[in-house]
């Protein structure tokens, strides 16, 4: 990373690092508020928010891993052990790239449930 630019990569890496665990935790709590009124209102159209929050959560996982590629890519000469910044850069981009691929697959399993289950059971 050039020197000009490490106070935005460490933003940008530290978004990273956080956008994919916030979009699930988000995904969680406005499912549990939309499951009472989709079970109240049943049809298409009232699960049409549990759907919508769900790819979102996704798309935003992987937008997440989307933002933290470059920084890999920047710092591919660098270990994790380097000194800072270089070695910081190198494993707030690993670290968000594992982030956004464990929580991906997280929020794709919680599409599960909402196409085999109805939201009242």
């Amino acid at each position: 990373m050039r020197p000009t630019s490490a106070r935005t990569g460490s933003r940008r890496l530290g978004l990273a690092i956080l956008l994919a665990p916030l979009a699930w935790l988000a995904y969680l709590q406005i499912g549990y508020a939309l499951v009472p009124i989709a079970c109240r209102h049943p049809g298409v159209l009232s699960r049409l928010g549990l759907y919508g929050s769900a790819v979102i959560a996704v798309g935003l996982a992987l937008v997440a891993i989307v933002l933290a590629w470059p920084g890999w890519r920047a710092t591919a000469e660098t270990t994790a052990d380097d000194a800072p910044p270089a070695g910081r850069a190198r494993f707030m981009a690993l670290t968000a790239l594992g982030s956004g691929a464990l929580f991906a697959p997280v929020a794709i399993g919680g599409i599960v449930p909402l196409l085999m289950l109805t939201p009242c059971e």
